[in-house]
This record gives structure tokens, C-alpha cells and sequence, in this order.
């Protein structure tokens, strides 16, 4: 018997272990969303999606899909940095340990104000 082999001792707790982090793992079933007037010195909100399991959220703004380091509520006052990017945001869902991530889709370029 090969170890490690699903026939093992070791291998049948690794199997068990993995489905039940899968019969945890959170499932999206509507996308995030942002809200908001895409202007200089206005407010996006990005919303969490729907969710399965009631898991708890984590959010991380991206500019032009590049995480935005320290924008991590689900709020975001644009910046002049913000200038000329599409928007989006990423949702981490985390339930019993298990996470799953979904992100939302871009806005239009940020305009000056």
C-alpha cells in the first residue's frame, strides 16, 4: 500500500480533510458590485455579493486590477491617484477557516473633479 495513497491510514485522513474544507468553503453566487459616482473626491462602495455558509468578509480595492495597498474597507474615497483608472474590488469570504474570493467587475475610468 502506497503511502499516502487514499487506501492509508494518512491517506484517508487527507481525503476527509479536504472534503470537509469543501463542504465549508463558501460559494458566490452574486458577484460584488461598487455603487458610487466614479468622480475625484467621491465615494464607491463595494458591496459583498451573495454569499453561501454566512461567512465573514474581507475587501481589497484594486486601480486598474493592481491591489491598492491599505484600501481594505468596503469603502473607498477616491484620490487624485485614482485619476484615469477603472475601479474594482475583490471580496475574500471566510467561513470555519475556508476562503473564497470573488471580484467585482471595473468601473469606468475615474474622472477629475
Amino acid at each position: 500500500m502506497a503511502r499516502g495513497s487514499r487506501y492509508s491510514p494518512a491517506g484517508r485522513r487527507a481525503a476527509s480533510r479536504a472534503a470537509d474544507a469543501v463542504s465549508k468553503l463558501p460559494a458566490c453566487s452574486v458577484l460584488p458590485a461598487i455603487t458610487g459616482t466614479t468622480t475625484e473626491g467621491e465615494t464607491l462602495t463595494c458591496s459583498s455579493g451573495t454569499w453561501s455558509k454566512t461567512p465573514t468578509f474581507t475587501y481589497q480595492w484594486l486601480r486598474s486590477g493592481v491591489p491598492i495597498i491599505g484600501a481594505t474597507a468596503a469603502i473607498r474615497l477616491l484620490s487624485a491617484n485614482d485619476v484615469g483608472a477603472a475601479m474594482s474590488c475583490t471580496v475574500k469570504a471566510t467561513k470555519s477557516g475556508v476562503s473564497a474570493v470573488a471580484t467585482s467587475a471595473a468601473t469606468t475610468a475615474i474622472v477629475a473633479s
